[in-house]
């Protein structure tokens, strides 16, 4: 029995999984007035995120791909093959991953419906996502919000931001991440695409204390806000 995992405005998160060699959360969104749904990203095993769809009594209204890595579009064939609905992601990630070796057998550019750029407002049912661009960990990382909670892929983490592969990338996503996601409501959850939630809260706080210290511009990779 799939268990709701958070409430609140209007519309209820679940979460499944991890699924797939790197431990992908999946979620779904669910509009509480109308049963729409949002599948957020398409992670393997889809079929596990589908039949908590159809459990629900929800019908998916639309697919929303936070980043182009090949773990956030394992399942893209399969989902996109048995979901009737638009799916949703950056162009400059759709890019990538046409470019990338690990995903070229699993996702088709074309298959995208919707190019987003951040700044659109997608209705669920009665429920309103704010798309946000987050680049950094990717050029076109998505973060997904429906007050009160915040779908963010792979851009932030409990106690630091998400992988980055130059200084010059990790400068960029934490703009993105003090622009974009400390701009809301400190109550805000967190929802990420591969271990536990946070909040904006608790991440600002984190955040304040890196931001104190000293970094030269050899920082990047996996890092953590208590790093020196």
């Amino acid at each position: 029995m799939v268990e709701i995992h958070a409430a609140g405005g209007g519309v209820s998160v679940y979460k499944l999984g991890p699924f797939g060699p790197i431990s992908n959360n999946a979620f779904i969104l669910v509009d509480d007035a109308t049963k729409d749904a949002a599948v957020i990203d398409a992670v393997t095993e889809h079929e596990q995120t589908l039949d908590a769809v159809a459990e629900l009594g929800a019908t998916v209204k639309m697919v929303l791909i936070t980043h182009g890595h090949f773990d956030h579009l394992m399942g893209f064939a399969e989902l996109r093959a048995a979901v009737d609905a638009p799916f949703y992601m950056h162009k400059a990630d759709a890019k990538m991953a046409t470019e990338s070796p690990h995903s070229k057998e699993t996702f088709d550019p074309k298959r995208i419906d919707v190019h987003l750029r951040g700044g659109e407002t997608i209705p669920l049912g009665q429920t309103l996502i704010d798309v946000m661009h987050t680049p950094g960990h990717t050029p076109g990382s998505l973060c997904f919000y429906a007050e009160p909670f915040c779908l963010v892929g792979d851009t932030l983490f409990p106690g630091g931001p998400g992988h980055t592969t130059s200084n010059k990338n990790l400068r960029e996503l934490i703009a993105s991440i003090t622009r974009e996601i400390y701009a809301l409501p400190e109550g805000t959850i967190l929802f990420n695409g591969h271990g536990e939630d946070t909040t904006v809260g608790a991440s600002h706080d984190e955040y304040r204390q890196f931001a104190r210290r000293d970094h030269d511009g050899s920082l990047y990779g996996d890092v953590l806000w208590n790093q020196d």
